[in-house]
């Protein structure tokens, strides 16, 4: 510990520069011309965190931070997401199927393998999950050596939370909660269909729904209701039928949520929506010339129905019922962030990055209070949007909006040939952190590297 503590003051001076370098720190908030470099040291802490809350932006990159914030707080404006004091970046390429042991790099790879990267500290290939590459996508590989962090946590007897806006099952939540060659395969149906082998009738594992009940996550919080109602193998009872049997408390509307005060009753499985969950804002597909929207157009809000929590509500609840004295682990995805990138939805990704963002309020808040936890920021691939200018003719796909300081601002999609079909981007990803060991963000790190992090680095 001495000799971290002798680094501390070198580690400090890198940690500002970083920040610099990262836009954490914009000229409004350092007009009276302060050095942090105090004040980043008081923030460096060696110890392993008692509690970590480690927040997705599903899709994520700096475009999508950028659209945001200049259109939820203008130019000047600041979320919640750039006041961490750590920054980083991360590489996310993955692995691409083939005879091995040596796989070739896949520069633009899918959630599941770079969820798997940081759930694990392992590469593998697109749609698997957890679960090591192989010659091809539907010949299964090996679950040894792919520990992962929500069964390390528990283990330790830390409790776990999985929180999502997309199905519960889907690849990010799953990560880190399952095993499974295909990342399709969420309820018992989908995996007999596509995953035969894997299926609980066939001696695998089972689906990733039902290995989310076996593996008896605390809470777990989102859409995807319809793939825990598919049947067991040899069976007329579901999965949420089986989770009860394992003590499982099931609730389908936010006043049920609400109304949990404490897990002293048994684990919480609330699934909001048959699906995805529903958007913050009402569509605004980008269009060919003139494009969509206008220089005065501000995005719709959608009216959330009353039952659907949101991703902030989500994740002060989780952390209220998993907070005890041994320390817990909770994932939380705001994953329509990609989902509305994927559509070339200007207003959708705009509106589910602010919701990413207040719910990064929330875990804040509670690391202001509680500073033995760790908070890490991050998103697992970048994505399409760019920002372009807005005062000439675009080509492609584009929409146009008013941003927070009234002036147009436009975005532009450019990887598909419709609008719908926009893809991933190779391009690492940001990250930045608060609380224990979160100076290991910092620098360009490969995304495997944040799974040590986020398990603890020993002295």
């Amino acid at each position: 510990m001495r000799a971290k503590r002798r680094l501390l003051p070198a580690i400090a001076a890198i940690a500002f520069a970083a920040i610099a370098a990262a836009g954490v720190a914009t000229a409004h908030d350092n007009d009276d011309g302060d050095d942090n470099s105090r004040e980043i040291k008081k923030l460096i802490d060696s110890d392993k965190p008692r509690n970590v809350i480690l927040l997705i932006g599903d899709g994520m990159g700096d475009s999508e931070i950028t659209l945001a914030r200049y259109y939820g707080k203008g130019a000047a404006g600041t979320l919640n997401m750039e006041k961490l004091p750590f920054a980083g970046e991360l590489i996310t390429y993955g692995l691409s199927a083939g005879p091995g042991p040596n796989y070739p790099p896949n520069y633009v790879p899918d959630s599941a393998p770079t969820a798997t990267a940081w759930s694990t500290g392992k590469k593998t290939i697109d749609a698997r999950l957890s679960q090591g590459p192989s010659a091809a996508e539907n010949i299964p590989g090996s679950n040894a050596g792919y520990r992962t962090t929500f069964e390390i946590a528990a283990n330790r007897g830390m409790r776990v939370g999985n929180v999502s806006t997309a199905e519960i099952t889907d690849a990010t939540p799953a990560a880190p909660s399952a095993h499974m060659s295909q990342r399709a395969c969420q309820g018992p149906e989908d995996t007999r269909k596509t995953c035969p082998t894997e299926a609980k009738g066939a001696g695998g594992l089972g689906s990733i729904a039902e290995q989310q009940v076996d593996h008896l996550l605390d809470v777990n919080l989102g859409g995807g209701r319809n793939r825990f109602l598919q049947t067991l193998d040899g069976s007329t009872s579901t999965v949420v039928d089986y989770a009860k049997t394992k003590g499982y408390r099931y609730v389908e509307t936010a006043g049920d949520l609400e109304g949990i005060s404490s897990l002293s009753k048994g684990a919480v499985l609330g699934l909001f929506n048959t699906g995805n969950m529903t958007t913050e804002f009402k569509p605004l597909i980008a269009a060919l010339s003139p494009g969509a929207g206008s220089p005065t157009t501000r995005c719709e809000e959608t009216n959330r129905p009353a039952n659907e929590p949101s991703l902030e509500a989500m994740t002060r609840k989780a952390i209220q019922l998993l907070e005890n004295r041994k320390g817990f682990f909770l994932q939380v995805e705001g994953a329509s962030i990609d989902k509305r990138d994927h559509a070339s939805d200007a207003c959708g990704q705009i509106g589910e990055t602010l919701a990413f963002d207040r719910a990064v309020a929330a875990a804040l808040a509670y690391q202001k209070k509680n500073p033995e936890t760790l908070v890490v920021i991050t998103a697992d691939h970048s994505h399409t949007s760019q920002i372009v200018p807005a005062a000439q003719d675009t080509p492609g796909f584009y929409a146009t909006l008013q941003s927070a300081d009234g002036v147009p601002i436009r975005v532009s999609y450019a990887t598909g040939k419709t609008p719908p079909g926009q893809s991933h981007t190779g391009a690492r990803v940001p990250v930045a952190a608060i609380g224990p060991q979160a100076t290991n963000v910092m620098g360009i790190r490969d995304q495997t590297d944040l799974f040590q992090t986020l398990i603890g680095r020993d002295d």
